[in-house]
């Protein structure tokens, strides 16, 4: 990975991978499609956003599906990293887990 620091290394973000679906965490490092979160959940299934935008705005709503917390992900495939605002990253880090 490129020894350049992303700007929102450090920062809570939603990573969008083209095949591994949505991941909440914490920027770890990001160079070209390859990114790695720390930390991290999988949203599995999403209320309440009509995209990963509403999310990074505003989270998540009841019926919902968020994975548990793993400490890192490697993700290949990013097609877009977003920044969250501190009220969607609490709702999303925080939500229920969900079992099948």
């Amino acid at each position: 990975m490129s020894t350049k620091k992303h700007p929102l290394a450090g920062n809570v973000v939603l990573v969008r991978d083209n095949r591994a679906g949505i991941h909440v965490g914490t920027l770890e490092s990001a160079s070209g499609t390859a990114c790695v979160l720390t930390d991290a959940r999988k949203v599995w299934y999403w209320v309440g956003a009509a995209s990963c935008h509403g999310i990074a705005a505003h989270g998540v709503k009841s019926g919902s599906k968020v994975c548990p917390t793993v400490a890192r992900v490697e993700s290949f495939d990013a097609v877009e990293i977003v920044s969250m605002t501190d009220e969607a990253a609490k709702c999303v880090l925080g939500f229920t887990e969900w079992t099948p």
